[in-house]
C-alpha cells in the first residue's frame, strides 16, 4: 500500500539542540515508515502530519532535491499549516529525491526551533 502522507513524533535529542524524529505510515503511529520515505509519483505532495502524542510541535520544513543546488527561496520552505501538517511538493513528471528538515517548536511559546535529521523522500512508490 503506497502513501503520501506520514505521521511524526519529535521530541529533543540528548545534546538539546535537535528533534529526535521517528515516522509512522498510521495516525495511531503503530506502523513504522521504511527510509527512504517514498510517495507515489502521481502524488504530488509528501504531507508531514505532527503525530497526536508528539512533545514537539511541528512548525515548518525546508527541502532540496538532491543534486540541485541548494538555495532557499518560497520554493523550498513550507510553513506548517493551523493542523501542524506539512506539504513538501513533488513534482509528477519525473521521479527525485528530496532531503527534508523538519522544524519544531515547543508546545506554547515558541522559544527555540529544533530542526530533524533530513528524511530523504523520494517519489517512485507505486
Amino acid at each position: 500500500m503506497s502513501t503520501s502522507t506520514y505521521y511524526v513524533k519529535a521530541s529533543i535529542d540528548a545534546s538539546g539542540n535537535y528533534a529526535e524524529c521517528s515516522y509512522f505510515t498510521d495516525p495511531a503511529c503503530t506502523q513504522v515508515a521504511a527510509q527512504p520515505l517514498r510517495i507515489p509519483q502521481s502524488a504530488g505532495v509528501c504531507n508531514f502530519v505532527q503525530a497526536a502524542a508528539s512533545p514537539l510541535v511541528l512548525v515548518g520544513s525546508v527541502f532540496k532535491t538532491l543534486g540541485h543546488a541548494p538555495t532557499l527561496n518560497s520554493h523550498n520552505f513550507t510553513p506548517a499549516n493551523d493542523e501542524h501538517i506539512v506539504a513538501v511538493g513533488m513534482p509528477t513528471s519525473e521521479i527525485v529525491t528530496k532531503g527534508v528538515v523538519l522544524m519544531f517548536s515547543s508546545p506554547g511559546e515558541v522559544t527555540c526551533l529544533y530542526p530533524s535529521s533530513d528524511p530523504e523522500v523520494k517519489n517512485d512508490d507505486q
